[in-house]
């Protein structure tokens, strides 16, 4: 058997593994929470990290080659939206940039488990690991950048947001004038502070 069968027939024990890891960087009770509230509803957070990890799990399979290594040919579109799902969560939790994406590091951890469970019988695919290894850092790196344009996001928002209370401030303390709409005022722009 090789690194992609055994990964194949073990998803569900991998799967499992690397969502108590992921969960596991959340406080007790939060954690908790995100594991046993199974109605997507009630705790869409939780289904949105099983679902990305799930779907992240099986782009990466499905894209293994002879030795381990990847074809390079994953679906970009699915794993992207998979990875921006979960990114985006984390991006704006209380977490550094390395923890909200160091959950995909977390992988080779949940795997090499499963492997250990074989003992010697599983030395053949160790040998595999290195080029499982490069597809997970090559991941954590679009996962980084996810992250930046997220955090980028935020800071747009809340810089946007400032400056419309700043507005509204000048407004209500009469330091701005309003123009009525669609005409043309040909004061000088000077003259509209009061």
């Amino acid at each position: 058997m090789d690194l992609k069968g055994f990964l194949r027939e073990k998803r569900a024990a991998v799967l499992k593994r690397w969502l108590d890891y992921v969960l596991m960087t959340y406080p007790q009770q939060t954690a908790e929470f995100l594991k046993n509230r199974k109605n997507q509803f009630a705790n869409p957070v939780g289904q949105i990290i099983t679902d990305g990890i799930s779907g992240i799990f099986d782009v990466l399979i499905a894209d293994l080659g002879p030795g381990g290594r990847s074809g390079e040919g994953a679906d970009a579109g699915n794993l992207a939206e998979f990875l921006d799902n979960i990114v985006k969560v984390r991006a704006i939790q209380d977490f550094s940039a390395s923890e909200a994406v160091g959950f995909i590091f977390s992988l080779k951890k949940a795997v090499r488990a499963e492997l250990g469970a074989l003992g010697d019988d599983g030395a053949e695919l160790y040998a595999e690991l290195d080029g499982f290894d490069d597809s997970v850092d090559r991941l954590a790196l679009a996962a980084f950048d996810a992250y930046a344009r997220c955090r980028e996001r935020i800071f747009e928002l809340k810089t946007s947001e400032f400056r419309n209370q700043a507005f509204r401030l000048f407004q209500q303390a009469h330091l701005i004038v309003d123009t009525p709409e669609g005409g043309e005022n040909d004061e000088n722009p000077e003259d509209k502070i009061g």
